[in-house]
């Protein structure tokens, strides 16, 4: 997921998909050499792993959504879940029957790179912001922080977080960072945002 997000449709059809993987099996089948004219079963599941299109990082981790937690609803609709197998843990955001996932290792987690922001610009009328990500093991709940001072929390639930609000208008305080809290409301890390103030949309 990029950093900063407008609305736009995850769909792909499983036509494309399948047209797809295709013509990366033959062009991979080619840059290799072997002259096969028909990729083998490995080579084709080899592809498909890390084939284009919706789930791609979850494929590429060996993970599915079918298997992921639920964790939190955004206002936009969007249902998000999480899914792990110990050295790798993924947040799953679906719409409208469509998965788009942000993946990272235990120690990427910690440094931020689990969380994604999710920018309307105005898409409705409604100008949402969410904020939303994965957070270390044994978090209890997560600060965010903005550039005025202020903060507000939010519980971890399976592991991942979520602050919905809206665009911050030019000016105006906007989201800096994410704080760690443990147990007993000890911080124990925090982590800077995937944007900055000026990449805000308001």
């Amino acid at each position: 997921m990029s950093n900063l997000r407008r609305p736009k449709s995850l769909i792909v059809t499983g036509t494309v998909a399948i047209c797809l993987a295709a013509t990366g099996v033959a062009a991979y089948a080619a840059t290799n050499g072997g002259g096969e004219s028909t990729p083998s079963a490995s080579l084709i599941q080899q592809f498909i792993k890390v084939a284009p299109g919706p789930g791609r990082q979850l494929r590429e981790n060996g993970l599915s959504a079918s298997d992921a937690k639920p964790a939190f609803t955004l206002a936009n609709g969007a249902v998000g879940s999480t899914v792990s197998d110990g050295s790798t843990t993924c947040l799953v955001l679906t719409i409208r029957g469509h998965d788009g996932a942000t993946c990272a290792s235990p120690a990427g987690i910690v440094e931020g790179h689990g969380i994604s922001v999710a920018d309307e610009c105005g898409a409705g009328g409604r100008n949402l912001m969410e904020i939303a990500g994965l957070a270390p093991d044994k978090t209890q709940s997560v600060r965010l922080r903005s550039s005025d001072g202020t903060s507000q929390s939010t519980l971890v639930v399976n592991g991942a977080f979520k602050f919905d609000g809206t665009n911050p208008a030019a000016g105006e305080p906007y989201p800096t960072n994410v704080e760690w809290i443990g147990d007993g409301g000890a911080t124990t890390g925090s982590a800077g945002l995937p944007v900055k103030g000026d990449q805000f949309c308001g």
